[in-house]
C-alpha cells in the first residue's frame, strides 16, 4: 500500500507522522506525493516504519507500505 493509504489506516495525519519522525509536515507532505519515498534515506524509512508499527518494502517499483496487526496500535 502507499504511504498515503497506510496513514489513513492507521488514523495518522500528516502533522501527527511529521511529530513522531521529527521533521516538517512540509516533508511528509513531499512522501505521500508519488515517489515521494524513493529519496530517502534507510534510517527515515526505519523511522516511517516505527511510526506506522510496518515496514516499507524497496522493491524495483518503488516503495510500499507493509503494516503489521490490525487498526489499533
Amino acid at each position: 500500500m502507499t504511504l498515503e493509504e497506510a496513514m489513513k489506516y492507521r488514523g495518522e495525519t500528516v502533522r501527527s507522522l511529521a511529530k513522531a519522525t521529527e521533521t516538517a509536515p512540509s516533508c511528509v507532505k513531499r512522501w505521500v506525493q508519488p515517489g515521494g519515498l524513493e529519496r530517502l534515506s534507510a534510517v527515515r524509512l526505519q523511522q516511517i516504519a516505527r511510526a506506522l508499527d510496518g515496514g516499507v518494502l524497496v522493491t524495483e517499483d518503488g516503495c510500499e507500505v507493509e503494516l503489521y496487526g490490525g487498526k489499533a496500535r
